[in-house]
Order: C-alpha cells, then sequence, then structure tokens
C-alpha cells in the first residue's frame, strides 16, 4: 500500500471536485434565482446529515478493519458482504423524508445511493482500490455538477435530483463490478451479531460525527438567527472559500487511516508512522496556508466583489480549518491502534457548547467575526485535546522536531492576521523551508522512506527533500 500514489489519486477527485463544483456554482448563481439555489443547499444538507446520522458503523470502522484483514490476507467476500448489508437495514429510516416537500422525497433513492456508496469507498480504499475509488469518484462529479448544468439551464429540481441519482446508480454500480472482480460475486449478509459488535465498537465515532454535525452548524445557525440572511450568505460565502484548502489537504490525508492500519498489522510501530506524517503533512499544510491565504483574497476581490467585506472573516476561517491539518491527523493513528474512542464523544460534545457560546457571545457584539473567532477557539481546543490523547496512548511521540513544529502553528496564524503584506508571502515561505533546514525537520532517512514510495514522475520531489533535509 503506496501512500503517496494513494493520496494523488485521491487528490485527483478533489482538484475534479473544487473546479467543476466551482463552475457550476457560478453557473446557478447568475442563472437561477435564490429559491432554486436553496434547494440544491438543502439536498447537499441532507448528504451531511446521511453521512452524520445513518452511518451507523463509522467509515473509520469499516476502513481498519478491512485494512487489517486485507494486511494479514484475509479478506473475504463475507466480511464485505456484512459491512454492505447495513445501508439496506438504514432505508426505512429514509421514509421520515415522506413528512417533506415532493422534492425532498424524490431524494430517498439518491441519499440510500450515496450511503451505499459511501460504505463502498471504505471498503474498497481499505483494499488498497484507490484508482477504483478514484475513477468511480471523478465520473461522479462530472455528472453530479457537470451534466446537472441541464437541470439549472431549465430550472427543473425535479431533472436535478435525477440527474444526481443516475450518477448515484453508476457510481454503485461501478464500485460493485470493482469488488466482484477482486474477491467475487458480494451479496448482502445481514449478520446482525457482527454489525452490533462494530456498531458498539465505533459508537463514539458515531455519536462525535452527530455532535459535530451539530456544533459545525452552531455558528451558522445563531448567525442567521441574530444578524438574518444577507450577513449569513456572506459568512457561508467565507467559510465555502476557506474551507478549499482543507479539502484539498483531506485528500492527502485520506490515505492515513487504511495506509496505517495496513501497516500496523503488519507489525510496524504507529509512533514513527505519525512522527513522520506530521512532519511531512506540517510542510504540506504550512505552504498551503501561505499560498493559500493570498489566492482566496484576490478570486475574491475579482470575481465576487459583493463578498470582499468578508476577507477577514475568510482568513480566520481558513487558518481554523487548515492550519491544525497536522494535529488531526493523529486521529487516523488512534483508531488504527483500536485505542479506546470515547474521548472524542466528549471532544465533539465540548466543542458544540463552545460554538454556541462563544457565538452568542461574539457575534452579537462583533458581527460575523465572531462567528470566526468561535471557530479559532475551537480549533485550539480540539488540537491541543488530539495532541494529549495522542501522547497518552503512545501513538505520538513529542521530540524536539514535533515541538518545533507545533510552535511554528500560531506563529504563522499570528503572522497572517496581524501582519501579512502580501510581499512578505515569499520571504516567510522561505523562511519556513529554512527553519525545517535548520532544524533538520525531515532527516535524510524520512527522505529515503519518501523517495521508495515516490512514483518515477515525481522523482523531482526527492531534490526539493534533499534541499531542506
Amino acid at each position: 500500500m503506496n501512500p503517496i500514489k494513494n493520496a494523488l489519486k485521491s487528490l485527483s477527485v478533489t482538484t475534479t471536485n473544487v473546479i467543476v463544483a466551482l463552475i457550476f456554482f457560478i453557473i446557478t448563481a447568475k442563472i437561477t434565482n435564490p429559491e432554486f439555489f436553496g434547494k440544491v443547499a438543502i439536498i447537499q444538507l441532507l448528504e451531511v446529515v446521511t453521512s452524520a446520522f445513518f452511518y451507523f458503523i463509522p467509515g473509520q470502522i469499516i476502513t481498519r478493519e478491512i485494512s487489517y484483514l486485507y494486511a494479514r490476507k484475509e479478506i473475504s467476500k463475507s466480511v464485505i458482504g456484512k459491512f454492505l448489508s447495513f445501508p439496506f437495514l438504514v432505508l426505512p429510516l429514509f421514509l421520515i423524508l415522506l413528512l417533506f416537500p415532493n422534492y425532498v422525497k424524490l431524494t430517498i433513492p439518491y441519499l440510500f445511493l450515496y450511503l451505499l456508496n459511501g460504505v463502498m469507498g471504505s471498503i474498497m480504499v481499505g483494499m488498497d482500490m484507490f484508482t477504483e475509488t478514484a475513477i468511480t469518484g471523478n465520473l461522479f462529479l462530472i455528472i453530479r455538477w457537470g451534466i446537472s448544468i441541464i437541470a439549472v439551464l431549465s430550472h427543473n429540481i425535479y431533472l436535478f435530483i435525477e440527474i444526481w441519482t443516475l450518477g448515484g446508480i453508476i457510481s454503485v454500480s461501478m464500485n460493485y463490478a470493482f469488488l466482484s472482480r477482486k474477491v467475487g460475486l458480494i451479496l448482502p449478509s445481514f449478520d446482525f451479531a457482527f454489525l452490533f459488535k462494530h456498531f458498539k465498537e465505533g459508537l463514539p465515532l458515531y455519536l462525535s460525527s452527530s455532535a459535530t454535525f451539530l456544533s459545525s452548524q452552531g455558528d451558522r445557525v445563531t448567525t442567521a438567527y441574530l444578524l438574518g440572511s444577507y450577513y449569513l450568505g456572506l459568512y457561508q460565502f467565507s467559510a465555502l472559500v476557506a474551507g478549499v484548502p482543507s479539502m484539498v489537504l483531506g485528500a492527502l490525508g485520506g490515505v492515513l487511516l487504511p495506509t496505517a492500519s495496513f501497516y500496523k498489522a503488519l507489525g510496524k510501530d504507529e509512533k514513527k508512522m505519525s512522527s513522520i506524517s506530521f512532519r511531512v503533512l506540517s510542510l504540506i499544510t504550512f505552504l498551503a496556508v501561505i499560498i493559500s491565504i493570498p489566492t482566496a483574497v484576490l478570486v475574491v476581490e475579482k470575481f465576487f466583489p459583493a463578498y470582499t467585506s468578508g476577507i477577514k472573516v475568510l482568513i480566520l476561517l481558513l487558518l481554523a480549518t487548515t492550519l491544525p491539518f497536522p494535529i488531526g491527523s493523529l486521529t487516523n493513528f488512534i483508531i488504527a491502534a483500536k485505542k479506546s474512542l470515547r474521548p472524542f464523544l466528549i471532544l465533539s460534545l465540548l466543542n458544540g457548547g463552545l460554538v454556541l457560546l462563544t457565538s452568542f457571545l461574539l457575534i452579537p457584539r462583533i458581527g460575523i467575526m465572531g462567528g470566526a473567532i468561535s471557530q479559532i477557539i475551537v480549533s485550539i481546543i480540539s488540537s491541543s485535546f488530539i495532541i494529549i490523547y495522542a501522547l497518552r496512548t503512545s501513538t505520538f511521540i513529542l521530540g524536539r522536531k514535533e515541538t518545533t513544529l507545533l510552535t511554528m502553528m500560531p506563529l504563522i496564524g499570528l503572522y497572517e492576521v496581524f501582519i501579512d503584506p502580501p510581499y512578505l508571502d515569499l520571504l516567510l515561505l522561505l523562511s519556513i523551508l529554512f527553519l525545517f533546514k535548520f532544524f533538520k525537520i525531515i532527516t535524510v532517512d524520512d527522505m529515503k522512506l519518501i523517495q521508495s514510495f515516490l512514483p518515477s514522475k515525481l522523482k523531482f520531489v526527492t531534490l526539493i527533500l534533499k534541499i531542506i533535509s
């Protein structure tokens, strides 16, 4: 299982999503009314609700278990069939949507396919099938955001849902074909004892996911309640743009759980794996933050001048979601090492309470900036919690290099908020590279390990690593 090749395959899906979705939303915003745009947003919200509340066996648990079996060459059709059965058991719960307007009712088949496709994706990445998931992922996104423009042009929300459902059918069919080719014909197998065991094990993650959904919407709900729809739109747009760097980084981090689980099953030391991942991801994250902020500001000022008043909020949200990414990635190693997941439920509940409290305290006083500061506060507390728990579970080591990187994170954040003239961005970038070399954050041994995973077309990356190692 090659983490670098797999990350590049995942990145292709994220890149497609960013480009095609950007084109879709620009066209939709220009040729439709807010009512149609709002219906699209509701369908997207239902996707999030499905992932947060109907995913009773979290994808992380499925991926970890499949990765362990795959590493030991113990994978079987029966195990895959058992995991595939749980979306069918959840299907009756979607009938609650029959109480809502007609177009919402029609999303039931799509949302079921969306859940089933997610479970298939979790299984496939656990079996190192990143090429196959990239193929179906890119095709689905082209249908989802590209072909659905036909429905936008005709202002037909029902046609829009039908196109998304068609994309779901094609994606599920292709994933099923890929899985069947890999292990043989698979049929859902309703083993309630098996499902309950993994549901119970993943319950803290499931509850924390549900709590995270509520907390992530807390600042939006408070903004809408206290300031109205105009400021909510401004805040939502800022959050959308600010989330792009973390979305791209998420594609790179998405390979960590199956990779860590695979090599943990082979007896590798999770502390060494988490350490090198943390250091490499810190370098990528720091560079992403330095490049993303001026790029985002330029895009807003040039293409969306009506939203320039939200630029400061955008910067804070970008820092809150992107800068702690290396710390958040440590949760993959905690899950792979099969440590207790209950503390994450406590963390999610704490975050939810903090978002609501700080939003109600700050938004009436300083507007949407209060919502962004609320996210910064939650990000700091959440990151501190993960670091402490990773150290307590012995899945991470805090040496000189790791301490240096943790010190650099708030300093970069403070620089971007209070200083950050555009002409100094290049100087900051060079300073980061110099600090990595001076403190030998990435060693020669690390470089050799990374080089062993690099595809032949990316060997030039070795030259960059040699400069800073």
